[in-house]
Formats: C-alpha cells, sequence, structure tokens
C-alpha cells in the first residue's frame, strides 16, 4: 500500500443508520434514473456532458434534486445552507466524515460522484482526481464498458459469483440479485472501500468487498459466474490501476483467461471484457485461441473493434491526460507506438470472451465479430449461443443435420430496400435482423427468406429439402451442402434454432 493511502476517507458514516436515512433522503428528493433524467432533459446519466448553461437553467428550482444534481453530477459547488437544506434530517457532518463532500468556506463541493444507475445509488470518485499525485488509485464509475459488460452478463442463478476487478462494484451489485454470494475483489484499497460503501447504501448483504490480487482472496472457493472488467489497456504506463495491470502488452487478460477454468465450477461461465494485442500477418481468432489450450473450457470470442497503434494510443491517452498538452501528448503518444512496435502489435482487437467450463468431451473455441448492435440485456444471447453451438458440434455431417427440426426466431425480421423505376418499385435489397439482444444482421435474398420462414419446426430439414430444390429448379442432392452450409451460419448466430429452444429463457 502506498504511504498516502492512509489519507483516504473511509467511506463510512459513523452512525450506522445514516445509510438508512441517506437511502430515504434520496428517494424522497426522486433521486433516481428516471427522475433526475426527467429534470435535466438528457436521455442517459452516464454521458452526462450537455450544455451546462441549460442544465444550469434546469436546475434552478432550489429543490433539493436540483441541488443534489448541481453538486453530485455536475460537480458544482453549492453553498452550505443549500445543502443542509437538501439533506434534512442528516447532518452536514456526517457527509463530511463520510468523505461524501468537502467544505470550502461558506460553499459545498463533492469529494465523490454520486450517481443513479439501475436502482442502484454509486458513489466512485471525480475525473478530477486523474490530475492529482493520488490518480493512481482513482476508482472509475460507469463508463462504456461498465454498461457493454452489464449488459453482456449471463443473468441466471449462481450459489457463487466473482467481481474480479470490481471498482466501485457495480457489477458486483447487479449480479446480487441471482447470486446466493458475491465475492467483490479489487487491488485497489480504494476501491474495496468505496465498493463496501456502496454495498451498505444499497442494502446489498451478500456482497463481500475483499482486498488483493487476481485470485488470491478467493483462492480456496469455486464460482458458477466469473464477470471481470480488468485493466486492459495495452500501455507501457503503470500510471492508473483501473486502467493499466503494469504487465506486458496484453498479459493482465490472458492470466485471467488462464487462471480462471480452476475456479469455475463444472458448467460455470467467465466473461472478460478485454483487448488483446494482433500481430501482423496472422488470423486473430488463432492467436487468441492459443490462450485457452488445455482449459477444460468451450469458449466464445465476440470482438466489437480492432485499433491501430495510433488510434488506439490516442484514445487511450486522451481518455486520462486532460493537462497534457500537445507537447505532452505528443511525448506520450510516441512513447506508447516505440512500445508497440518493440512488441510487434499491428492492431488491437477489443470485446468479449465467454469461457464455459466443461471437462468432458472436446473443447470448441469460436472467434466472431460482435453484432453492430445490441439492444437490451444480451446475457441470454450468450448463453443460447453456447448451446447452439453444442448443438452443431453434434451434427457436423450434414445427414445429421438434414434430419433436424429447425424453427426460425420469435425476433426474427425481414428488411427490404427499394428503389424507384419506370414499373415502379424495385426490390433493390433484403436484410434480415434480429430485433432484440445480439442483433446480427445480413443480407439476404429470396432463397434464404424462405428457407427461413419454412422452418417451422414441424418439417425435418431433409423434408423442406425438396420444396426448396423446386424452387430453384435445382437437384435436391446437389443442394443439400449449400443448404447445410447456409443452416449453420443462420444456427450460429440465433435465426434458426433447434425447434424447441426459441422458448427457453
Amino acid at each position: 500500500m502506498n504511504p498516502d493511502q492512509n489519507s483516504d476517507p473511509l467511506f463510512d458514516f459513523a452512525d450506522a443508520d445514516d445509510y438508512q436515512r441517506l437511502r430515504d433522503l434520496l428517494a424522497a428528493a426522486g433521486f433516481l434514473d428516471e427522475s433526475v433524467l426527467e429534470a435535466i432533459g438528457i436521455n442517459d446519466l452516464p454521458d452526462l456532458a450537455s450544455d451546462h448553461p441549460l442544465l444550469l437553467d434546469r436546475t434552478a428550482g432550489g429543490s433539493a434534486l436540483h441541488t443534489l444534481i448541481r453538486l453530485f453530477l455536475m460537480e458544482m459547488p453549492v453553498e452550505a445552507d443549500t445543502f443542509a437544506q437538501a439533506i434534512r434530517p442528516m447532518a452536514a457532518d456526517s457527509w463530511l466524515q463520510a468523505g461524501l463532500v468537502r467544505r470550502h468556506g461558506s460553499q459545498v463541493t463533492a469529494a465523490l460522484k454520486l450517481l443513479p444507475f439501475r436502482n442502484l445509488i454509486l458513489a466512485f470518485d471525480l475525473p478530477a482526481l486523474l490530475q492529482t499525485p493520488q490518480r493512481s488509485r482513482y476508482v472509475m464509475g460507469i463508463g462504456g464498458s461498465t454498461i457493454t459488460l452489464s449488459q453482456l452478463t449471463i443473468r441466471r442463478h449462481c450459489r457463487q459469483t466473482l467481481d474480479l476487478g470490481c471498482g466501485c462494484g457495480v457489477h458486483a451489485f447487479l449480479a446480487a440479485p441471482h447470486s446466493s454470494r458475491v465475492a467483490a475483489v479489487d487491488l485497489n484499497p480504494r476501491a474495496v472501500r468505496l465498493a463496501a460503501f456502496n454495498a451498505r447504501l444499497n442494502n446489498i448483504s451478500n456482497v463481500d468487498c475483499l482486498e488483493g490480487d487476481f485470485f488470491g482472496p478467493v483462492a480456496e472457493r469455486q464460482f458458477d459466474l466469473i464477470i471481470s472488467n480488468p485493466p486492459f489497456v495495452i500501455s507501457p504506463e503503470s500510471r492508473f490501476i483501473y486502467r493499466d495491470a503494469g504487465l506486458e502488452a496484453d498479459s493482465v487478460c490472458r492470466r485471467i483467461a488462464r487462471q480462471a477454468p480452476a475456479f469455475l465450477t463444472e458448467g460455470g461461465f467467465c466473461q472478460i471484457l478485454c483487448n488483446w494485442a494482433e500481430k501482423d500477418g496472422g488470423d486473430w481468432g488463432q492467436q487468441l485461441a492459443q490462450w485457452f489450450g488445455g482449459s477444460n473450457c468451450d469458449v466464445w470470442v465476440m470482438r466489437s473493434e480492432s485499433l491501430s497503434p495510433a488510434a488506439y494510443g490516442s484514445k487511450w491517452i486522451r481518455h486520462t491526460e486532460f493537462s497534457d498538452g500537445e507537447t505532452g501528448f505528443s511525448q506520450r503518444f510516441h512513447q506508447w507506438l516505440d512500445y508497440y512496435e518493440r512488441l510487434g502489435i499491428a492492431s488491437f482487437g477489443a470485446g468479449l470472451i465467454t469461457m464455459r467450463r466443461r471437462s468432458n468431451g472436446t473443447n470448441w473455441f469460436c472467434a466472431d465479430e460482435s453484432p453492430e448492435r445490441m439492444i437490451g440485456p444480451c446475457g441470454e444471447d450468450v448463453a443460447r449461443g453456447f448451446a447452439l453451438r453444442d448443438f452443431l458440434e453434434t451434427v457436423q455431417e450434414d445427414a445429421a443435420l438434414l434430419a433436424c427440426r429447425l424453427r426460425f426466431s420469435p425476433d426474427l425480421r425481414l428488411e427490404q430496400q427499394f428503389t424507384p423505376s419506370a414499373q415502379g418499385w424495385q426490390v433493390s435489397g433484403s436484410t434480415i435482423q434480429l430485433a432484440r439482444g445480439l442483433a446480427f444482421q445480413g443480407n439476404s435474398d429470396t432463397f434464404m427468406a424462405n428457407l427461413m420462414i419454412h422452418c417451422d419446426g414441424k418439417r425435418t430439414l431433409q423434408e423442406l429439402l425438396p420444396d426448396m430444390a423446386a424452387a430453384l429448379k435445382a437437384d435436391p442432392a446437389r443442394l443439400a451442402p449449400l443448404v447445410c452450409q447456409l443452416i449453420r451460419k443462420l444456427v450460429e448466430q440465433g435465426f434458426l434454432l433447434p425447434a424447441g429452444q426459441e422458448n427457453e429463457s
């Protein structure tokens, strides 16, 4: 522990009843997702970066809600008397001692961000901490990676869940309702204290907040679900615990992937949101597959993006170095590029790795591009993706697949594009897509559209084949391999499902 970490607040109320008082106070003020959005007229709280004068106007009413929004979301000072009025019947001193606010003369400022998010209230660090000597201990709040992982998490009942690299605890708390017990682990002592504060603030009693590195604090336990949003940024620095693992290239994510299977129950899932290095001249999926040899896990990787070294370095440097100036940015940028060149990194992949422990049989590995859109929670789609690939493993021979009954997904949609012509509207293209979850989409022709709509779960593909062949004036025997190739891809992406599976939750 660094010496200056002793100066951190305890993030705890001296009077335990103040947690309930704070919950009641925030609820009475309407400091909740929907109420705050309505008060300030924006669409998404984590992306609060709107026109400041406009937000000032919309929070000028002097209500407790307006005061809390200005203090904790807009990071504005408020008058001490106004603050005292807003938090009645609580005393300002209790907020000061807990480390939530600071007093500067006649004004009060926020010491932490306090954000309503998915029926939770979360405390985490202000971005200004990144510009201080304490920056290494910065505890991240709700960012894009947080939302992505929360949407992709498989939410089935778990006896034991692990949030590895918990930060302020958000993923542990979202897992708490479907878990008997949750362990929230972080190397950063400040993060562990903030997570413990947030657990008490949200009256969550089945989460244990533990300090330590990797799996050390849970060495004797096994989990049905491991979720991790680790410090995955590939950089030559160790400036921020939440961003830089201090290990070469993508070693932190690779280490989690290699160690996790030992802590998974049979059939348990591990989901890691991560970045990885992609070497020139090789298939990125094959490179990544090397992480999982001998893991006794089936693995599905969904890559959401791939960036050049210049684009990747610029993105992450600008994420934290607000005050470097162009000269400082240029120096750091070239330092990062030199590091990437030395390691032979051609590009950087980002996405979700999901592992499922399966000790019996031959394990499979799939590397796919993510769909462009995710519509609503997608955890069940991820779990279903494993079931669909299991099914495809059992029908590797075309004859076995043709003997199956399939049904189109209830979320399947067909869209057509028309262009004007002298004869009227002409179909110029067709697209199939899924209307929710992992919203895969692709081009479609009339043959594919008819193929899917005739998959009604009642007839086997072999029984449907003659009609398909007749429509194309083709020989059924010669058409069968093409049909099977199409079918496998449609099943893999969830457009077609084995009969009965479309109703599974």
